[in-house]
């Protein structure tokens, strides 16, 4: 009950116009969309980690998979997909019998609690990430990784300005 109490506490700005059958379709919306997302996450994981390859690689596979280039299971807005087209969309109007607009507006404020959530999730990685992090062994692997920070910033952007000025000189 408490994941529904905290949902519903990060969603109450974005349903300040919403009825009580509206609130409860999205946060049914977003619970269906973060085990869409965890379970995606887990089995490319799974999957990766038993081919001795980075589980972390299997993780985005799944987003890959369930997203608009595979499944359309979620297809957020911003991504510039087509959220018509998004399997969630179509369950959300088969089992609660909202129209298609009303599915298309609970699935945008769905998107935008997801994305606040993935933040949330990102920072919390990056903090955990700095809580195993040992200094000594960042000192020491410093100039390696100095390097490959600035070339990794350095290239893309002479790429990208290389490719600009010859897309405008043409």
């Amino acid at each position: 009950m408490t994941l529904i109490n905290a949902i519903s506490s990060l969603t109450m700005p974005l349903l300040a116009t919403a009825t009580a059958s509206d609130s409860a379709s999205i946060i049914a919306a977003v619970l269906i969309s973060l085990v869409v997302i965890y379970l995606a996450s887990i089995i490319g994981s799974e999957i990766c980690d038993r081919l001795n390859m980075p589980p972390v690689l299997g993780q985005l596979l799944g987003g890959l998979v369930v997203g608009i280039s595979a499944l359309h299971l979620l297809v957020f807005t911003d991504s510039g997909g087509d959220s018509g087209d998004s399997v969630l969309i179509k369950f959300l109007v088969a089992t609660t019998g909202l129209s298609i607009d009303g599915a298309a507006t609970i699935f945008q404020i769905n998107s935008e609690v997801i994305s606040v959530l993935a933040e949330l999730g990102v920072v919390i990685l990056l903090f955990e990430i700095g809580l195993e992090s040992d200094l000594k062994e960042l000192l020491k692997v410093g100039p390696q990784s100095a390097i490959v920070a600035t070339v990794g910033v350095a290239a893309p952007f002479a790429a990208g300005t290389f490719g600009l000025m010859m897309q405008f000189c043409t």
